[in-house]
C-alpha cells in the first residue's frame, strides 16, 4: 500500500485516550508517531492491547504511556493539567466509551475538543433525534416510551411497522422491529431490559424503508470530506445485524450530493470541527435520512478496507483531520468488502472449520476469529453472536463482496458440549 501522506511539519504533542480494541486498534497511535514530536497514550490497562499487532508501541518505544482510570473525569483532568505544564497538545479520544470523560476534563481546562453537549448527542439517540428535528436534519421520528402502554401509543401514532431500540447503546443490542401490537408486546421486555442496563430508555421509531449505507468522513475545520460510501447488508427482520459491508459503492450523483449536504449540516449541529465520522443513513424514497452519527472512524476492518481501496493510509488522514488540516485523499483505485461471521445457533465455541478452503479465495486479506475457545455465543440477533470477521479486496465492490461471501461460506463454528 502506498503511503501518500507527506507532511511538511510535525506537531509538538498529541495525546490519545484509549483506542479501539478491534479493527483500527493502535494504528492511529502509529500514525500519530509518524506525525508528532511527542505522543502520549493514556489507558486504564495496557493489557487491553495485548493482542494488538502494534502493542510494542506501548512497551518502551516512542510513545509515552500513562496508566490512569480513563473512565474517571477527575483522573483525566489531573493528568491533562500535568501535561499542559509542557505546553498545549492535540487531544484525541477514538473510543466512544471514554469520549465523555475526556471531553468533560478538556472542557474544565479549556482544551479544544468536542463539547460535552455534543458528546451527549452522539451517545443519546433520543436527544440526537430531537436535535435533528429541531434543525430540520432528515432523520426518523422517535418517541421515548418507558413502559409498554406508552410504546403502544407511540407505535399507533407513528404507524406500524416500528423499530424498538434503547436510547443508549451500540452493536444493535436490543434493536428490533415490530410489525404490529402483538410483536411490540413480545419484544418490549428485552428492549426495556437492554435500556435499563445502559441507563437509557426504550424508543419507538419510524421504520425507515430502504438500503442502509454509511458515509466514511474526515472533517477539517467543520468541512466534511467524504472518502466514500459503504453499504450495509442487513439480517432478516426482526433484528438488525450487519452481515456484510462493501466499500466504495456507487450511488446516484443526487444521493451523493444529499449525503454530503447532510454531513455538513451535522457538523454544525454537533459542533464537530475536526476528526473522523462514521455516519449511517437509510436511503428512503424521500431521500437519505440519518440513522446514527459516530464521532470516530468505522469499526471492525472498515478503516483498513478504506485504506486498501484508496491505496492511501487513512490513519495519516485521520491524524491530519484531528489537526484541522486539509484532507487530500485520493480517489478509489479498487474496492474491499467485509463479511461478519455469525453463529446462527448459539453454543460453547471451540474452533472454526473450513479455514483451509477460505484461505484460498482470491483477494482474501484477513480472517480474524475474535471468539475464544470456551466462549458461550448466543443465538444470532446482534453483534454478541459474532465469532469473527474476514475481508477481501477486488477491482469493484461487487467483486470484493462476492469474494468475501464465498470465503465466509466455507467457514462454520465448531461448538463443544455445554458445561
Amino acid at each position: 500500500m502506498a503511503d501518500h501522506a507527506e507532511h511538511t511539519a510535525r506537531t509538538d504533542h498529541i495525546v490519545i485516550v484509549e483506542a479501539l480494541t478491534s479493527g483500527t486498534g493502535l494504528r492511529l497511535v502509529e500514525a500519530a508517531v509518524r506525525r508528532a514530536a511527542r505522543v502520549t497514550f493514556v489507558t486504564r490497562d495496557k493489557g487491553r492491547y495485548a493482542n494488538d499487532p502494534l502493542r510494542h508501541l506501548l512497551d518502551g518505544g516512542p510513545v509515552e504511556v500513562h496508566v490512569r482510570e480513563t473512565r474517571s473525569t477527575e483522573e483525566l483532568t489531573e493528568l491533562f493539567q500535568e501535561l499542559l505544564g509542557g505546553g498545549e497538545f492535540t487531544l484525541i479520544a477514538p473510543n466512544e466509551q471514554y469520549l465523555l470523560p475526556a471531553a468533560t476534563a478538556a472542557e474544565k481546562l479549556g482544551i479544544p475538543f468536542l463539547p460535552t453537549a455534543s458528546v451527549r448527542l452522539t451517545q443519546d439517540k433520543h436527544a440526537f433525534r430531537q436535535a435533528c428535528a429541531a434543525e430540520s436534519v432528515p432523520a426518523p421520528r422517535s418517541t421515548a416510551a418507558p413502559d409498554v402502554d406508552s410504546a403502544l401509543a407511540a407505535a399507533e401514532a407513528t404507524g406500524y411497522p416500528v423499530v424498538l431500540k434503547p436510547s443508549i447503546g451500540t452493536g444493535s443490542y436490543g434493536v428490533v422491529s415490530a410489525a404490529d401490537a402483538d410483536e411490540l408486546r413480545w419484544h418490549f421486555p428485552e428492549v426495556r431490559d437492554e435500556s435499563d442496563g445502559q441507563d437509557g430508555v426504550p424508543l419507538v421509531e419510524e421504520f425507515l424503508i430502504g438500503p442502509v449505507v454509511s458515509a466514511e468522513v474526515l472533517y477539517s475545520g467543520g468541512t466534511p470530506h467524504v472518502l466514500g460510501i459503504s453499504d450495509r447488508i442487513m439480517s432478516e427482520l426482526p433484528y438488525f445485524m450487519e452481515l456484510a459491508i462493501r466499500f466504495p459503492v456507487d450511488l446516484s450523483p443526487e444521493a451523493h450530493e444529499q449525503i454530503e449536504r447532510i454531513c455538513a449540516d451535522l457538523a454544525r449541529l454537533m459542533a464537530y470541527e475536526n476528526g473522523p465520522a462514521h455516519i449511517e443513513f437509510t436511503l428512503t424514497a424521500e431521500g437519505p435520512k440519518v440513522v446514527e452519527f459516530n464521532p470516530r472512524f468505522a469499526g471492525r476492518n472498515v478503516s483498513t478496507m478504506v485504506s486498501a481501496a484508496l491505496d492511501w493510509n487513512v490513519f495519516d488522514g485521520v491524524i491530519a483531520s484531528y489537526l484541522g488540516e486539509p484532507v487530500n485523499a485520493p480517489a478509489p483505485v479498487g474496492a474491499a468488502a467485509e463479511q461478519a461471521l455469525y453463529a446462527k445457533r448459539g453454543g460453547r465455541f471451540e474452533d472454526v472449520a473450513g479455514r483451509e478452503l477460505a484461505d484460498r479465495v482470491p483477494g482474501l486479506r484477513d480472517i480474524r476469529i475474535t471468539a475464544r475457545a470456551g466462549d458461550v455465543l448466543p443465538d444470532a440477533k446482534d453483534q454478541r453472536s459474532e465469532y469473527g470477521t474476514l475481508w477481501c479486496t477486488g477491482a469493484t465492490a461487487d467483486e470484493a463482496g462476492i469474494r468475501a461471501a464465498s470465503a465466509a461460506g466455507y467457514l462454520r463454528p465448531v461448538f463443544g458440549e455445554e458445561a
